[in-house]
């Protein structure tokens, strides 16, 4: 709230810098975020291109495994090697087992012509020996009582370890289990000391895809199996771990003060991960320079735009400013010449112009209003003069009331008494007071009077009954609104003059109203009786102006759906107004009042 009434306060000039400023800001800011929406459109599509270009890489990688695992089981296989392992286990004669050990390292010669990335073929027996093809050395560097373990569980199938992050081989072990007779039982412990860094390089050369300054790793586990390219010693296993959690494929993370673009991704068939990386740096810096420059060029423009905001306003705003000073000077002075300077506004077509020439023309209303205004209070004046002399009249009138009614009593005649006193209230009641809305209690003191002059008149032809409710300390009717209505249902049904007059008036309370009820014997109504009162259709007999006017004063006190209701009942006339318990403006309606 003190926001908006700190900013209501602001100049017009404020107000208006204010508003352009708010919108460069949320412009300035769409644009921001226009650019961090194509950098990042750019990061996909360049994820999309190196991941299809890595597709091959995990496809190659993938498939030279594939190639290992085909060589380690036509070994396990071999009739030879199958045979003399047999041969090893049954025969108990050292000759005869070092004949047999002979012919399967024979058997394994062949086989390593089959596959360049095999540094050594180990094959172990129960006792402990090892009958291997290359250096026996490649092998000791793997922790052999572990992988026997685990090649006992893998119960035949293939399984790889690596030798840890000083190496770079791995090794494909399994068991190889007897075929003849289908026992399937363990004859040795097969190992294939691979090459990795050999078979990750030509891997990535065949693919021709490891471009300048990027890498490609991978990864066992926590051992890395191959690093090639620049900067490998930069990365670890928690850059995979990381992606892992985010869920993301890639990555753009800050390694000794670069920007690198990272894609990790597994080889499921053996369990192995990734990371490619590659310097954003480089990719970038182009892009960076056009959205440094775009900024810094808008940057500027927005200031040019304010600059010249602020001197369009300037000349803008000299004419409002103007336009105060006329107007202050006018509300302190009633003059206002002299403050335009040799400017002309009659010129100007636009709203500076308008406005001028309007707070011309109001000044010259003005005083032309001023002076009539004045010459209305002179009349005023006089016209209040003969008003109290004509208030002689009622003063009289009273007066003479008054002795009446003290004759009367002086010689015993209590019905001209009682006239006098009721008509001179009755006088007082429609001469006095300036409320339009009074209380009932009023209003019934109006009717009593009334009242008792016309049974003073009539006698027993006229019958009067009233029903109120117990408290009408809050019921508030329009004055001199009942007493015509009574004293309609008296002119009409008296035209007999026999006949004897019954008229009852009944104020009942509603859910949100009250319903003042008069009626009457020997007289009906007309259908669309005030309709034709106004349309002079019919001849009323002296009172019609008065239904016609309380008519319209209830549609202007409680609103147009309020008025007079007319209707004949059980040869009754009955005449009824609904008083709503609030009180509205008249163009709002509240209660039904029909």
């Amino acid at each position: 709230m003190s926001m908006m009434k700190w900013f209501r306060n602001l100049s017009l000039y404020k107000k208006l810098t204010l508003i352009v400023l708010l919108c460069l800001i949320c412009i300035y800011l769409v644009f921001l975020l226009n650019i961090r929406y194509l950098t990042q459109s750019y990061e996909r599509e360049l994820y999309q291109a190196n991941a299809e270009s890595l597709s091959y890489v995990e496809a190659s990688v993938r498939s030279k495994v594939q190639e290992l695992e085909s060589i380690s089981t036509n070994m396990i296989a071999d009739a030879v090697i199958q045979d003399n392992l047999f041969e090893i286990r049954e025969e108990a004669q050292e000759e005869r087992v070092s004949l047999a050990k002979r012919d399967i390292y024979n058997a394994l010669y062949a086989y390593t012509y089959y596959n360049h990335y095999i540094r050594s073929i180990n094959i172990i027996l129960e006792d402990g020996s090892n009958i291997c093809m290359g250096s026996s050395e490649y092998i000791t560097r793997f922790d052999l009582e572990s992988l026997t373990e685990q090649a006992r569980q893998a119960a035949g199938r293939i399984r790889w370890e690596t030798g840890g992050d000083e190496t770079g081989d791995a090794v494909l072990y399994r068991q190889i289990r007897q075929k003849k007779y289908l026992t399937f039982e363990k004859l040795a412990d097969l190992y294939l000391v691979v090459d990795m860094e050999r078979l990750a390089g030509d891997v990535l050369k065949e693919v021709n895809y490891i471009p300048e300054n990027a890498g490609f790793l991978l990864y066992q586990g926590s051992d890395r199996l191959y690093a090639g390219g620049a900067g490998e010693e930069w990365f670890g296993r928690e850059f995979i771990d990381r992606a892992q959690e985010k869920g993301s494929a890639y990555q753009i993370e800050g390694v000794n003060g670069e920007e690198k673009f990272i894609i990790t991704g597994r080889i499921p068939e053996v369990g192995w991960d990734y990371i490619f990386y590659r310097n954003y740096d480089d990719i970038l810096r182009d892009v960076r320079l056009v959205r440094r420059s775009v900024l810094l060029v808008n940057l500027l423009f927005a200031a040019g735009i304010v600059c010249l905001l602020q001197i369009m306003l300037k000349g803008v705003l000299k004419h409002l400013g103007l336009l105060v000073d006329r107007i202050q000077s006018f509300g302190k002075t009633g003059r206002a010449d002299g403050l335009s300077g040799a400017y002309d506004y009659a010129g100007r077509k636009d709203e500076i112009g308008q406005l001028h020439r309007s707070f011309d023309e109001m000044t010259v209303n003005n005083i032309r209003l001023r002076d009539e205004n004045y010459e209305k209070q002179l009349l005023l004046h006089e016209a209040t003069i003969k008003m109290l002399r004509q208030q002689i009249s009622p003063h009289f009138l009273y007066n003479t009331l008054d002795t009446i009614n003290w004759m009367a009593q002086k010689n015993g005649m209590e019905d001209v008494s009682v006239m006098a006193r009721s008509l001179a209230s009755l006088f007082r009641a429609a001469v006095g007071g300036v409320e339009d809305v009074i209380p009932l209690a009023e209003e019934l003191t109006v009717l009593n009077h009334y009242i008792r002059i016309q049974e003073i008149r009539f006698g027993d032809r006229f019958r009067f009954t009233q029903r109120l409710p117990e408290d009408v300390s809050m019921i508030r009717v329009p004055k001199l609104s009942i007493q015509p209505l009574v004293e309609n249902a008296l002119r009409y049904a008296m035209e007999e003059p026999d006949e004897i007059c019954s008229i009852s008036l009944t104020v009942t309370e509603l859910l949100d109203a009250y319903e003042i009820k008069v009626e009457n014997t020997g007289s009906q109504f007309e259908e669309d009786l005030i309709e034709k009162l106004e349309q002079m259709k019919i001849v009323p007999h002296g009172s019609g102006v008065g239904l016609i006017n309380i008519n319209s004063r209830l549609k202007l006190l409680y609103g147009e759906e309020c008025g007079l209701a007319f209707r004949n009942e059980d040869g009754r006339a009955i005449v009824s107004m609904k008083i709503p318990k609030t009180r509205k403006a008249p163009d709002v309606k509240t209660v039904d009042c029909g």
